[in-house]
């Protein structure tokens, strides 16, 4: 689970100067704890409340991960992600 637990925090990366830095690290520390799922959760989370633009990529990376933690697609954290992506 180390590579997946290094994707989760590259995500959270992505949005370094998107989401306020203390809430990011707050999440990404999840991982350090074994609550992979949590962290991504959380990030998933922030950038919905915050409504934080994305990328397709950067929502086909949200997927991917989705997908590797088996957590349904059709969470909504997950699918509200896909109204802030941005072209």
């Amino acid at each position: 689970m180390k590579y997946l637990d290094e994707e989760i925090k590259k995500f959270g990366w992505l949005f370094k100067d998107r989401l306020k830095n203390d809430l990011l690290q707050d999440a990404i520390h999840y991982v350090d704890c074994n609550e992979r799922g949590l962290a991504f959760e959380t990030i998933c989370d922030q950038l919905s409340e915050y409504e934080v633009p994305i990328t397709k990529l950067e929502y086909d990376i949200a997927v991917e991960i989705c997908n590797e933690l088996e957590m349904d697609t059709n969470d909504i954290s997950i699918k509200h992600l896909a109204e802030l992506i941005v072209n």
